[in-house]
């Protein structure tokens, strides 16, 4: 018992450690992806968007916490001794499989309920503030397409000054509408995005008709779906019963590999708990940073394996149940085939 808490504690340790540098990382990517709609007081939906991201960090952490103390315990001798004095294999490795278990519980949750209903409340936020900061959906010196029915271009953005310069405008619906301004600004006006344009001109045409006026002043309301702006998908709010509802009214491929994946990837946490048991227990003389390139393998793999089953997916080569499940598949075939290895003649004079 005290040899399992004491293999558990390290663990925990290691697992909390890599959680906070992997996190990290993601607070970064997140910030960069999201940056332009936030400012320093909505650090809240930063934290908030790693729960849904848990999903991917957990697994990693878990592995190379499993690999880093088993690899050091070996290192150090520490597992011989432990063996010497009667410690079972089952002992060494029990604390390993049962953290493990324990993160594919909390990566089901964050999946199925917690990973959504966080989504939501970003999307929520976001969509709530988003007309007090319409100058950040504005990209510099590149055609914006993301406005209903328009295609915009402006050549600068000044969110300090609430102003923009060097705007032009192209509406190719029933009437084609060339705007064209010095300058404007955006306003909100109840609840409504309204944009202001100085010094410019409109050319209309409509069939046989062309008119061309200039202005010194010109206002008209954007239709903005704020959703599409912020970019989170439909499918990324829903909890596993609201996707189930969705692919009942409209069972479209990838809400179906969406909803497999989320019971196929927490799974992930114990085949890499498995994993990092088979390589974290090394000779004491083994090259050092073994189980650092075994996870670094492992996670590139499942990777590029995960891809594979997508693009297969969506170009109809595989159905979209299989496809959410192969990577796992995959990675348990591999366990099966390293374990009868290592039952064989060859495993046993091998170097593994």
């Amino acid at each position: 018992m005290l040899i399992r808490r004491y293999i558990a504690a390290h663990i925990v340790k290691a697992f909390a450690a890599a959680l906070a540098v992997l996190s990290g990382v993601m607070i970064i990517v997140q910030w960069l992806q999201m940056g332009r709609l936030l400012t320093i007081r909505d650090f809240d939906l930063i934290l908030l968007a790693l729960v849904p991201m848990g999903r991917y960090v957990i697994p990693v952490a878990l592995l190379f916490s499993i690999l880093f103390v088993l690899e050091r315990l070996s290192s150090e001798s520490e597992v011989i001794a432990m063996q010497s004095c009667g410690v079972t294999k089952a002992s060494l490795y029990r604390p390993a499989i049962e953290f493990a278990f324990v993160c594919m519980l909390v990566n089901l949750a964050i999946s199925l309920y917690w990973g959504p209903l966080s989504m939501q409340r970003i999307q929520t936020r976001l969509i709530t503030e988003a007309p007090k900061r319409m100058y950040s959906f504005l990209q510099e010196r590149d055609f914006d397409e993301s406005f209903k029915g328009l295609a915009i271009y402006v050549q600068s953005v000044n969110p300090a000054k609430r102003r923009i310069q060097g705007i032009f405008i192209e509406n190719k619906g029933r009437d084609h509408h060339i705007i064209t301004a010095e300058r404007g600004a955006i306003e909100l006006v109840d609840d409504r995005v309204m944009l202001k344009l100085l010094n410019g001109s409109l050319y209309t045409a409509r069939g046989p008709i062309v008119r061309y006026v200039t202005f010194k002043e010109y206002s008209f309301f954007l239709n903005v779906n704020f959703g599409r702006q912020i970019g989170i998908r439909n499918w990324e709010i829903a909890t596993q019963p609201e996707l189930k509802a969705m692919i009942a009214g409209k069972p479209e491929v990838k809400w179906i590999k969406e909803y497999h994946n989320r019971f196929a990837f927490p799974v992930l946490n114990l085949i890499l708990g498995v994993m990092g048991v088979a390589f974290g227990v090394q000779k004491p003389r083994s090259p050092k940073f073994t189980g650092f390139v075994v996870g670094i393998t492992t996670i590139f793999g499942y990777y590029l394996v995960f891809l594979l089953a997508d693009r297969l997916v969506r170009g109809g080569k595989l159905g979209p149940v299989f496809g959410a499940w192969l990577p796992d598949l995959v990675f348990c075939a591999i366990l099966i085939g390293l374990w009868l290895w290592r039952r064989s003649d060859l495993g046993k004079d091998g170097n593994l």
